[in-house]
């Protein structure tokens, strides 16, 4: 789960958001996974309000035994739009 928090003065259109995830120590891209039968159906579709937050729950396939990933969640698909980089242990 990844909540997003809109800091600025205006509204943010989170359609356009996009997340991608690497695991292990190599960095090995990993494949996005969606479901609607268990609620992956991508990332959000609505506009988020200056002082609001939403929380928006991405899946990603990963081998079995892996425990380590990093997620990059970019506002819009500009290469050069800044992005968050969360990394940590799977659990």
């Amino acid at each position: 789960m990844v909540q997003v928090k809109n800091n600025g003065k205006s509204t943010v259109d989170t359609s356009m958001f996009t997340a991608s995830c690497s695991y292990g120590t190599a960095g090995k891209s990993s494949e996005s996974i969606f479901d609607s039968d268990h609620g992956l159906n991508g990332g959000p579709d609505t506009k988020l309000l200056a002082g609001r937050s939403l929380s928006v729950t991405w899946a990603c396939a990963l081998p079995k035994a892996e425990k380590t990933i990093q997620i990059e969640v970019s506002p819009d698909m500009d290469l050069e739009a800044e992005a968050a980089i969360f990394t940590g242990d799977v659990k």
